[in-house]
This record gives structure tokens, C-alpha cells and sequence, in this order.
């Protein structure tokens, strides 16, 4: 699209809605004194306005790092235990936010596009508009070279050759007559090049356009870096929350808090940069007309940056001048070559007189270019657009890259908040082994869950009560379930007291004995007066009435059936084969077991529990009844070995 094609709508600069927001913040001074918003870069009150401007989004970040920091104390400091707690609702909003902040920094990627394309359409259109200078600069300068050094010096030696006599001094006169005519007009048309390029020799804008195109060729591919660096820390959190990952939270903990510094940064130098470029768009023209070298007049700048009709090209008048100079020049040479051949036919005038005139075409068509050149239509076509790109695509393109940066920013800092409060409720992997070891600790200390435990080897406390237990690790207890007794035949002998408490054989040989602690024998509970066994002495009877009696017995537990042997339910008592009356008249289990304060004592130390196979062997020395287990009156052989005691029993730990 060239210049001759636009509209006539479209011939003139309008300020963008944009530019005229940005235009009317209030610019004020460091005393919060209001100044004048005209763009001028090199005052420094209204950088100073700028920088107070840019500093707001820096107090935001003081702001959200102080919270941040207070929160992050009051978690440092909190010693109270985390109970269990479901984070879905944090990683729902974890992931929600992320995907939030993921559309910000797409949209800042939009808009370093946008400024990125704005800022290629000025560099673009002020290399043309430097090279149209740079053309009329050379053109005026070979212009002017030409009719210095070859027109005038073949004038001259002319001249010379001229001053010979000759007999028809009329025609000499007439001669030298258009010589000088021809003189003095190359030098008028000499002295009007110099005033169409003097304005022109300081105006030069290729450093500034070889910084520019440095400086898009760093902030380009720099701003595309950081922001997909965001991005990776984005799927960093996502991957984080979706793994459940203690370690991808951490990570975007501390990285996300330079991320927050960044972003809060990025967003006070887009709104001081934005803030500026609008004030530069609301009058462009003005700021070229005060930044253009003191040797170039304002109305050139302003004839070209309006291209008004009602407006004379400054340069119009000394290019007449040149070219009227040059065709008076033209046709006093004209006058010469005619004259001079017939006069001084031996001077060999002809390849002198040839080599001006063709000089003097040159200089014409050196003059019909620049009257193309100095036409302020092509120059005004890359002003607009130069001043479209920079104030429509690009300051576009900058607001939406603040507000990217600030919206990126605030959500950022919601993350780090989240992300903060979110891993500290995700244990690592040795604090899930330490949990399952606790569990299984404590299952050993509550055996009584365990349909199988035998409940009489362990303590029981009162209700409401809470067993202190030490800071050492307890041994855990060998699970040793005494069998249940099958019901007797009808006609039987009653139940015994060793059928209930199952005899451990002292193996002291054991290979495993070293194993085992060392317990006292526990006295097993007097439960003569229930008529389970008819085998005791007047004395027995005397230290079981000094006995303190005992306390109400714990309510039954009501289970399935499933831990009884055939028929009737279970205790943990061994009772399958006693009534509901004896049952609920049985004494609470004994007291916790006591360590043997001497462990070298060979004769208490405890066997490993009776396999499968002695129980077999005892039972077949008295009346089988059921599964092996001994049952009945006849236990003399069980309590005729030595070291036994028929009111004790023993527990075997491990530890």
C-alpha cells in the first residue's frame, strides 16, 4: 500500500482512546506536586512523575511479601499437632488459580507480540523516512559537487581560452557575455543546493535505529523466556498438586516468591513505560519539533509531519532558484557553443564544451529528484505509519503486557500463599513409615482388639483413665490366645483350673531362651468358691478371705462367635465350657506383669508358648476331651513336674 493510495480519512494522526487514558493520569512531583504531562524525556520532573508512578506496583509488592512474610511466621511458629486434614479444596483452588495465571501470561505473550510487530512498523518506517533524508542530503551534495568542481572550473578554463583576440570583437563581447551568465547561474543554483542540504546534515536517525533494533532483538526473545519460565513453574505446581508431590510444592515455594518480585517489578516498569508512551502519542509532532537540531527549522518538521496543503514546502523556493539557474545556465551554454567553434575553431573547444553540457543535464535531473524526494507526502505516509505502530499496535500490545504482569502478579502471590499452606499437610515418605510403625506399636499395646489376643496378660485401667507410657520403645507383646475349652459331656468332672489356664512348659535348654524376658509368675485368681475345682486346703481358703475383693466384673463383650470354639462365644478366658453364672462370676485378669529384677535366675526364665504337638503329648497323659487340650480331674501329671505352681501362669514378651 503506498502513500498515494490513502484515504483522505486516514491523511491526518489521530490520538488513540488509549493513549488519551494514559495521557490523563496525574503526573506528579516527589513534594506530590501536580506537573504538566507533555513528554520529556530529558527533564527530569517528569521522569521523577514517571518513577513515583512505577513505584506503585513496588509498594504492592512490599505489601504482599510483608503479608506473606507474617503468614509464614505465624506457620513457623505454630508447634501445635496438624491433625488430619483434606487439602482438596486447596488443590482444587491451587489448580484453579494456576490455570488462571497460565490465560495472564498467555495474554502478556499476546501483547509482546502486539509491541513487538508496533515497534518493527517504526523501525521500519524510520529507515525510510532516514533514507529519504540521506537522498536528498547525497543529491543536494553531488548537486553541488557538480557545479562546483566541473562546471565552474570548465568555465573557467573556457574562460581563459576566450581571452584570446580575435577580429570580431562583437562576437567575442556576446561570447564572454553568456559565459559569465552561465557562471553566475551555476553558482545561484550552487548556493541553493547548500540551503536545501544545510538543514539536512545533523539530522541523521540511523544510530537510533541500529540501538532500537538491538534493544527489540534483546527485549523480544527475552520477555518470550521469562514468561514460558512462568509457565513451567505453572505446570511445576499442577504436576505438584496432581502427584501429590511435597517436593513440587516446596520448589514452587521458593520460586515462586522471585516470581512474585519479578512480576510486581515488570508491572511498575510497563505502567511507567505505557504511562509514557501515551503521553508521547497524545502530540507526537510536538515532541519531534523540540528534539530536531536547533539547524533545522520547525515549520519543515511540521510541513512534513502534517503535510497540510495550506502549507509551502520550505524547500520549493530554493529548488525553483536552482532549476531556473540551471536552464539560464543551460542556455547561455547554448549561446557559447554556437558562438565559440566559429571563433576559435583550432582551441579544440568541442569535448570541453560537450563534458559542460552534459554536466548541466545531470545537475537537471539531479534537480528533478529532489523535487520528488522533498515532496512531503511519501515522508508524511511513514510518519503515520511510524506514529500508528507506536501508539496503536504497540501501546496496545503494552497495556495488555501490564496488565498480564499485574494480574500474573496478584494470582501469583495467591499461590505462594496456597502452595504455603497446602505441603505442609503432605508428609514425606519417612513420615508415613514412622505413622505405620507407631500403628503397629500401638496395636501390640492394645491387643485387646485383636479377636484372638488373650486379655488376662494384660492391664486394664479405669474408665477415664489414661496409661502413661515412657518415651522408650515397649517390647511388643507375643500374641500366646489360650484355646478355648470344648464343653464336657454330660456326667463329667468339673472344669478344672488348669483347663482354663493352659500350662507352659519351663524349657531353661531352649536354643530361643535367650529371647525372652524374665517374668515373675503371676498368682492366677482364686476361683475355688465357683466349684471348678475341689482340691483345696483350709489355709488356701484363709488367704483367698484376706484378699481384697475384687471389683465388679467389665461388661461381657458381644461378639459374633466367630473366635469360639463349637458352640457358645468367647471371653478370652478359655470359659466354653462354663455357665453364664460361673462366667460373669470370674475375677478381672491380673495386674501388669512385673520384670524379674534378677534376669540371671535360670529358673524363671520363659519357653516360647507350646506347640501344636505338645499340646498333643500333654493331653495324651490325661482324658482327652476336644482338640488335645487337657480337661477334666486328672492333672497330677502336669502337677507333679518340677518348678510347677498351679496357681501361677506366665506371659511371654519379646523384645
Amino acid at each position: 500500500m503506498g502513500y498515494l493510495g490513502m484515504a483522505e480519512d486516514d491523511d491526518q494522526y489521530r490520538v488513540p482512546l488509549i493513549a488519551k487514558l494514559l495521557h490523563a493520569l496525574p503526573h506528579y512531583n516527589i513534594t506530590f506536586h501536580r506537573i504538566n504531562n507533555t513528554f520529556r524525556p530529558s527533564n527530569d520532573v517528569y521522569l521523577e512523575s514517571l518513577g513515583i508512578l512505577g513505584s506503585i506496583p513496588a509498594a504492592l509488592l512490599i505489601v504482599s511479601l510483608f503479608g506473606l512474610l507474617l503468614y509464614l511466621l505465624t506457620r513457623c511458629c505454630d508447634r501445635k499437632p496438624r491433625p488430619a486434614h483434606s487439602i482438596t479444596s486447596l488443590k482444587v483452588t491451587l489448580s484453579i488459580v494456576t490455570v488462571l495465571c497460565c490465560a495472564a501470561i498467555g495474554l502478556g505473550l499476546y501483547g509482546n507480540d502486539d509491541l513487538h510487530n508496533g515497534l518493527l512498523e517504526v523501525l521500519q518506517a524510520g529507515r525510510k523516512v532516514d533514507g529519504v533524508v540521506s537522498s536528498v542530503r547525497n543529491q543536494t551534495f553531488i548537486l553541488e559537487n557538480t557545479l562546483t568542481m566541473k562546471i565552474q572550473q570548465q568555465l573557467t578554463e573556457l574562460e581563459d581560452i576566450f581571452d584570446q583576440k580575435t577580429n570580431n570583437q562583437t562576437a567575442l563581447a556576446q561570447l564572454q557575455q553568456a559565459l559569465l551568465t552561465a557562471k553566475g547561474n551555476i553558482t545561484i543554483a550552487k548556493n541553493a543546493a547548500n540551503d536545501i542540504r544545510r538543514p539536512l546534515v545533523g539530522l541523521t536517525i540511523t544510530d537510533f535505529l541500529t540501538k532500537g533494533d538491538q534493544w527489540e532483538l534483546i527485549r523480544w526473545p527475552g520477555t518470550v523466556a521469562i514468561l514460558a519460565l512462568l509457565l513451567v513453574l505453572c505446570a511445576v505446581l499442577l504436576v505438584g498438586v496432581a502427584r501429590h508431590s511435597r517436593c513440587a510444592l516446596i520448589l514452587f515455594s521458593v520460586c515462586g516468591l522471585l516470581a512474585v518480585t519479578g512480576s510486581w517489578l515488570m508491572s511498575g516498569l510497563y505502567l511507567s513505560t505505557s504511562v509514557a508512551v501515551g503521553d508521547l502519542c497524545n502530540d507526537p509532532a510536538d515532541f519531534l519539533v523540540h528534539q530536531a537540531p536547533h539547524e533545522l527549522p520547525a515549520d519543515i518538521l511540521l510541513y512534513y509531519t502534517q503535510c497540510d496543503i495550506s502549507r509551502s514546502n520550505p524547500f520549493t523556493q530554493r529548488l525553483r532558484e536552482s532549476q531556473n539557474a540551471i536552464n539560464n545556465a543551460r542556455n547561455a551554454m547554448s549561446t557559447v557553443s554556437k558562438i565559440s567553434p566559429v571563433l576559435f575553431k583550432n582551441a579544440g573547444l568541442a569535448p570541453k564544451l560537450g563534458s559542460v553540457n552534459a554536466d548541466i543535464k545531470l545537475c537537471e535531473r539531479l534537480l528533478t529528484g529532489l523535487t520528488a524526494l522533498v515532496d512531503c507526502r511519501a515522508v508524511h505516509y511513514s510518519y503515520l505509519v511510524a506514529t500508528r505502530g507506536l501508539c496503536e499496535c504497540g501501546l496496545l500490545g503494552l497495556v495488555l503486557m501490564l496488565i498480564a504482569s499485574f494480574m500474573a502478579a496478584i494470582l501469583l502471590t495467591i499461590m505462594v500463599w496456597v502452595d504455603s499452606h497446602t505441603w505442609i499437610y503432605i508428609r514425606k515418605r519417612n513420615d508415613y513409615a514412622q505413622v505405620e510403625e507407631q500403628s503397629y506399636v500401638s496395636h501390640q499395646l492394645h491387643p485387646q482388639s485383636h479377636p484372638n489376643m488373650n486379655t488376662r496378660t494384660l492391664p486394664h485401667h479405669p474408665k477415664g483413665s489414661t496409661p502413661g507410657y515412657s518415651s522408650k520403645p515397649l517390647p511388643s507383646i507375643i500374641n500366646c490366645p489360650l484355646p478355648d475349652i470344648p464343653k464336657g459331656v454330660a456326667g463329667a468332672a468339673p472344669t478344672s483350673k488348669d483347663d482354663i489356664y493352659v500350662k507352659r512348659k519351663l524349657l531353661t535348654d531352649h536354643p530361643n531362651g535367650s529371647k525372652f524376658a524374665t517374668l515373675k509368675p503371676i498368682p492366677a485368681p482364686k476361683i475355688e468358691p465357683n466349684g471348678l475345682n475341689g482340691k483345696h486346703t483350709g489355709a488356701d481358703l484363709a488367704a483367698q478371705q484376706q484378699l481384697p475383693p475384687p471389683p465388679p466384673p467389665p461388661p461381657l463383650p458381644v461378639t459374633g462367635g466367630s473366635s469360639g470354639s463349637s458352640g457358645g462365644s468367647s471371653s478370652g478366658y478359655g470359659t466354653a465350657g462354663l455357665t453364664t453364672s460361673q462366667i460373669q462370676s470370674l475375677p478381672l485378669p491380673p495386674p501388669p506383669l512385673e520384670l524379674q529384677s534378677d534376669p540371671d535366675d535360670p529358673g524363671l526364665r520363659l519357653p516360647p508358648p507350646p506347640t501344636s504337638e505338645e499340646l498333643l503329648e500333654s493331653g495324651a497323659a490325661g482324658q482327652p476331651n476336644g482338640d488335645g487340650v487337657p480337661n477334666g480331674a486328672d492333672t497330677s501329671a502336669l502337677a507333679d513336674k518340677p518348678g510347677h505352681d498351679e496357681n501361677s501362669f506366665y506371659a511371654v514378651t519379646e523384645l
